[in-house]
């Protein structure tokens, strides 16, 4: 049984959720506490697998509760319930935080966002996954152009001007980012070269994930030998990622899905690097398997690895901390109906990049429609991704 412990200095809000979460007790052992003190001494005397904090507390705030979780138990889950509408807290939070969610919040709700918490956990915990990557000698750490911009999202300070500084300290991110931004992908009518324009016109949370994107690929360095190219793969998640978010758009108003699946889609095969730079041999033996035997390349990798690139990149970004929703994309792109409470981004990507690949629709996860009403739906993301590549050859 999964044990929850829920932190809140309101003793009503704790009554009101073990009121709501009542029907829960058969699967989860609930604790309640009114500190943050009193939290960090029930870990210290029994494990818990998720804790649920609110931000607004007295003494210990739930942001320094998180840091010292996450320092002292970074295995476990952190979820936020609050209702402050603080931005620089909440910011704090979601770099903090696996989930952040709004009060009120329904039992419904938690309880889904805790179980896909839970579900995303025993797929990284995998024996054969921490082993592969415990023996790898090149791992990247978060890239240090993101963070210096989640630190001026946190400052208040996240301007035009802010963030196009930032990029301007890396001439050659500079260059990519502002090459990504001019590609057919965006339809941008006019040519842009300077970083604060860009992000005027694309909007601070978009550069902020294509510097990410570039940044992080930009760490990864391969063997003369190799012969694999980096450039081939980013742009092949950059076609994914705006497709992705295009699908996500045709999935419903939802603007987090939306900018899931775009992130999602940019940093899917982000695996691939992790495992070509420290295996390079038994990549390319990996890509002539899945070449000659006309399957795909993560049943190759699977066949060498015992896992794939989908799950390692999750790892990765696991343990750089980024929120679970895209920890979850890179985990499932290939096989979305393995989680049946699945996000839309997840099944956005996945179809985003089987379109990018020109799979044929018996190697597509079509269950996962049907599940959510769209049995119809594929032949409108096709002339998507056909409207698209017309425009990326023009």
């Amino acid at each position: 049984m999964n044990r929850i412990l829920f932190v809140d200095d309101e003793p009503n809000v704790l009554e009101g959720l073990k009121r709501m979460l009542s029907s829960l007790r058969n699967e989860w052992d609930m604790k309640f506490v009114t500190s943050g003190a009193e939290a960090l001494r029930r870990l210290s005397e029994s494990p818990f697998d998720v804790l649920v904090t609110d931000v607004r507390m007295v003494g210990m705030s739930g942001v320094e509760l998180l840091r010292e979780v996450l320092e002292r138990y970074p295995q476990m889950i952190r979820l936020v319930l609050s209702g402050t509408a603080d931005l620089d807290l909440t910011l704090q939070c979601v770099s903090l935080s696996h989930q952040y969610l709004l009060k009120p919040c329904d039992a419904q709700t938690l309880r889904a966002t805790v179980q896909r918490a839970l579900c995303l956990r025993v797929l990284l915990h995998n024996p054969v996954l921490r082993g592969l990557v415990s023996q790898m000698q090149s791992l990247p750490s978060i890239p240090a152009l993101y963070g210096e911009l989640v630190r001026v999202l946190r400052s208040g300070d996240a301007s035009p001007q802010a963030v196009g500084r930032i990029m301007a300290q890396d001439m050659g991110m500079t260059t990519k980012v502002l090459q990504l931004v001019n590609s057919a992908f965006f339809g941008i009518s006019r040519k842009i070269v300077c970083p604060v324009d860009a992000v005027v016109y694309l909007g601070i949370d978009t550069v902020r994930a294509l510097v990410f994107t570039a940044s992080a690929f930009s760490q990864f360095r391969l063997r003369d030998q190799c012969r694999f190219s980096i450039e081939e793969l980013q742009g092949h998640c950059l076609a994914v990622g705006a497709l992705a978010r295009r699908i996500a758009m045709s999935m419903g108003p939802n603007p987090a899905a939306v900018d899931q699946a775009f992130v999602g889609g940019l940093l899917h095969d982000i695996g691939k690097l992790v495992l070509v730079s420290n295996y390079p041999e038994q990549y390319q033996d990996a890509l002539r398997r899945a070449r000659e035997d006309q399957v795909q390349i993560s049943e190759a990798e699977y066949a060498l690895f015992g896992t794939s690139h989908a799950e390692i990149g999750a790892y990765l970004l696991w343990l750089w901390g980024l929120p679970d929703p895209i920890t979850e994309i890179l985990a499932l792109h290939h096989h979305p109906s393995r989680d049946a409470e699945a996000q839309p981004a997840v099944v956005a990507v996945h179809f985003a990049n089987a379109l990018v690949n020109h799979e044929p629709e018996q190697d597509m996860d079509l269950a996962c429609l049907s599940t959510r009403g769209l049995e119809g739906a594929l032949p409108r993301w096709r002339h998507m991704h056909e409207e698209m590549a017309e425009k990326s050859v023009c």
